[in-house]
């Protein structure tokens, strides 16, 4: 499927990636990205940058973790939203949105998954949806939260872009200690593990998964 949507084009495709966080992408489709980078135009838009609190996230680790994935010269933006009350910001973040959607040429979008227990991604997930209806729109695997999460499009990853993902991702140290889960899914093994699960329910080694809103093709 999505080898018909990047592979042997002419014309490189346009894509946005979204993210709730700065580690939201990295965690649930940055080997995809890494994949298919050449056949690509990329841009990356975040929605926070500070948590509930006002405490100002480490950007730094966004910095490197985009250096470790060759993607540090690709335009990213990243936004003002609090963490974790997403909900209280939903005009400004359709606003964002809608803004990104009537000035941006995009053919084909990444979101956190809407079916998801983060009230962040669900937020950010809803507005995308609505705001890019038209375009091809995928939701990314987000480990830690995506309970309800059912893929029905899998991508398969070669061992050296999953060895990078996971280096990016690692990148975040602050989560280890910030989150009450400690950070575990930005583990070595458990990130591994899920790619070689998500790989094994199709026959391959390793693999990212997707959950598809709309495909236009």
């Amino acid at each position: 499927m999505i080898e018909n949507i990047f592979s042997k084009q002419k014309k490189k495709k346009n894509v946005i990636v979204f993210g709730a966080h700065p580690d939201d992408f990295e965690v649930g489709c940055a080997g995809t990205i890494l994949k298919y980078l050449d056949s690509i135009n990329l841009k990356i838009f975040v929605m926070s940058d500070r948590y509930e609190d006002g405490k100002m996230r480490n950007i730094k680790e966004k910095d490197k973790s985009l250096k470790i994935l060759g993607l540090d010269k690709i335009p990213f933006k990243i936004y003002d939203i609090p963490t974790r009350i997403f909900h209280d910001y939903k005009s400004k973040i359709r606003n964002i949105i809608y803004e990104i959607a009537t000035k941006t040429d995009v053919d084909v979008v990444f979101t956190p998954p809407l079916h998801d227990i983060h009230q962040d991604h669900i937020v950010l997930a809803e507005e995308v949806i609505r705001l890019f209806r038209e375009k091809t729109i995928f939701g990314y695997e987000v480990i830690r939260s995506g309970f309800d999460f059912i893929p029905n499009m899998h991508v398969k990853l070669p061992l050296e872009l999953v060895n990078i993902k996971i280096k990016a991702a690692q990148s975040y140290k602050s989560q280890w200690s910030t989150t009450k889960s400690g950070g575990y899914y930005f583990a070595k093994e458990v990130m591994k593990g899920l790619m070689r699960a998500r790989g094994a329910q199709f026959g391959e080694e390793y693999a990212e998964a997707f959950e598809v809103y709309h495909l236009k093709l």
